[in-house]
């Protein structure tokens, strides 16, 4: 009705109507976010997304005004789809020289540090550095941070899973004979897996990867989902949000 009664208006603006209607931002539309289960960092329960990093990219798409779906995938395929398709943003992930180039950076989520553990009734193993780590064997995972860490340095004992949780539990069996974990998320996963936390003993703080944990997005990303991004970030830490999210969780640190 409204097209038939002003035809020659229509016709005029309808171009500028149709841009109104339909002209959203492809960027906002498309971003993916892909995952891992890292809990207490990033996880799934009961179709809901927890965690202490999974708060703080939802606060960041919050003040960003973005809409986006989360992925949870194992480790190595999220790392690959970050990588290789725009409009991908990744996270809980380490930042070291060899993935500086691979990512846009959008800035530090969380604190984070990282230990060797062996079993407690394993005295003949000692670590006082990252070389005398060479001689024993150690469970990693699959294209993680620690795993690309521990290859630069040219560890070759080196047994990969998929899932870091299988290390725990090849550790408590005596399969290996150190494990490279997260302190925060060693924990966590010792609670998730009933197992005693005395059966086992850090040793050697990884002081190279540990310090924060990042969100990074393909390289190849609208710029201006990027700006958004990083001033949606740079927001909630201005603006104490960041800090109130750390304080809920403050016994990871």
């Amino acid at each position: 009705m409204f097209f038939g009664r002003h035809l020659g208006v229509t016709r005029r603006f309808l171009p500028l109507l149709l841009l109104c209607l339909f002209a959203r931002p492809v960027w906002a539309q498309d971003l993916t976010i892909v995952t891992e289960e890292f809990p207490p960092y990033n996880y799934s329960e009961n179709g809901e997304i927890k965690g202490l990093s999974s708060d703080v990219v939802k606060a960041v798409l919050e003040q960003a005004g973005l809409n986006a779906r989360f992925q949870f995938l194992p480790w190595a395929r999220a790392y690959l789809t970050a990588q290789n398709r725009k409009n991908t943003l990744i996270f809980s992930i380490g930042r070291i020289p060899e993935r500086e180039e691979l990512f846009e950076w959008i800035g530090v989520i969380a604190p984070y540090n990282t230990s060797l553990y062996k079993l407690a009734n394993r005295p003949d193993i000692t670590v006082k550095g990252l070389d005398d780590a060479k001689g024993y064997t150690i469970g990693v995972s699959v294209e993680d941070v620690i795993y690309q860490y521990l290859k630069s340095k040219k560890f070759t004992n080196l047994e990969v899973v998929g899932q870091d949780v299988l290390n725990i539990r090849k550790l408590s069996l005596g399969r290996l004979d150190l494990i490279a974990f997260d302190e925060a998320s060693f924990q966590h996963r010792l609670v998730l897996e009933e197992m005693d936390p005395a059966q086992f003993e850090q040793v050697y703080r990884l002081e190279d990867i540990s310090g924060s944990l990042y969100m990074a997005l393909n390289k190849d990303s609208d710029p201006e989902l990027i700006k958004a991004l990083k001033q949606g970030l740079e927001a909630i830490k201005e603006t104490g949000i960041y800090g109130q999210i750390l304080a809920t969780y403050r016994l990871l640190y």
